[in-house]
């Protein structure tokens, strides 16, 4: 039974534990959070400041954290031999990240799946079996409506923001209008806001109106959406289209796929890796994928 720790103990760190605890090869060992109190529902699992002052050693750490602390954190639990699994989701981010955690999984002998989330992650690996399966064509991809966790954080994160929700609204054939409502802090400049907003890469190549409001705490929504279309050849005859939708609650299927993620790492040699490279087996317990042949 392999011992997991959950980097962040917000709205993905705590659907990742009760992914876990259905889990028959996995367990949870504790919660790495800023504030050292017990998590709701998770009462009985310590909490510290850093996976090293855990009661044990994890075998593995699940980054349940901001895409943009990612990173950082999970360069240096491989590099002390534990492996890792994360949902960072700036996809033009994601070739660097590889290179820089291979070479620290390298130096620790462990392995980290990264991007393994909605998307990149799973949405990814329907890519790639779509491409294989019509080599010629195109593929669209559309978000949404539905709130999106990674750019309302990216949004909360910007300095004079006390609080925000960011909308994908999806325009069709891969086109989206992102909306954000947002709450100011007292005496913050609304326009040098509204300016990092859109200069940060998670808005910058697409349309994002942006609205201030006394409270979006009435907004927040964590179902999500997105559908995969691809048009295009098969043995040289058109006509063909390959589709797939998936629906349902943001944290919680994100916190499922985690789990997968970091049961695949212990499966790999050392480094770093995307979904699609990883066999469909390896995020499976036991034989389950058996039954599915």
């Amino acid at each position: 039974m392999k011992k997991i720790a959950a980097i962040g103990a917000g709205n993905i760190g705590i659907m990742a534990a009760k992914a876990l605890e259905l889990s028959p090869d996995m367990e949870l060992c504790g919660f790495i959070r800023r504030e050292i109190r017990p998590v709701h529902g998770f009462e009985n699992i310590p909490v510290a400041k850093s996976v090293f002052d855990l009661p044990e050693k994890p075998d593995g750490a699940m980054i349940c954290l901001p895409s943009r602390l990612a990173e950082t954190a999970e360069a240096e639990l491989l590099e002390n031999g534990i492996f890792t699994a994360d949902v960072f989701d700036i996809h033009e981010e994601l070739i660097g990240m590889r290179e820089h955690l291979s070479e620290s999984a390298e130096k620790g002998k462990v392995s980290a799946v990264i991007g393994a989330g909605w998307d990149p992650g799973l949405d990814s690996a329907i890519r790639a079996l779509m491409s294989a399966a019509l080599p010629q064509g195109t593929t669209f991809t559309d978000f949404g409506p539905g709130m999106s966790m990674g750019h309302s954080a990216a949004v909360r994160a910007v300095e004079g923001v006390a609080d925000a929700v960011s909308f994908t609204l999806p325009l069709g054939y891969g086109r989206h209008r992102r909306k954000i409502y947002a709450v100011l802090e007292e005496n913050a400049d609304k326009y040098a806001v509204e300016h990092e907003i859109l200069s940060d890469g998670y808005f910058e190549h697409d349309e994002c109106p942006i609205e201030f409001l006394p409270s979006v705490k009435e907004l927040f929504s964590t179902g999500h959406c997105a559908k995969i279309n691809r048009f295009g050849n098969a043995c040289g005859i058109g006509g063909n289209r390959l589709s797939f939708k998936i629906s349902g609650d943001n944290p919680a299927l994100t916190g499922q796929l985690l789990v997968l993620a970091m049961r695949a790492a212990f499966l790999q040699k050392p480094g770093a890796y995307f979904v699609p490279e990883i066999p469909p087996r390896d995020f499976c317990a036991g034989d389950d994928w058996m039954k599915f042949i």
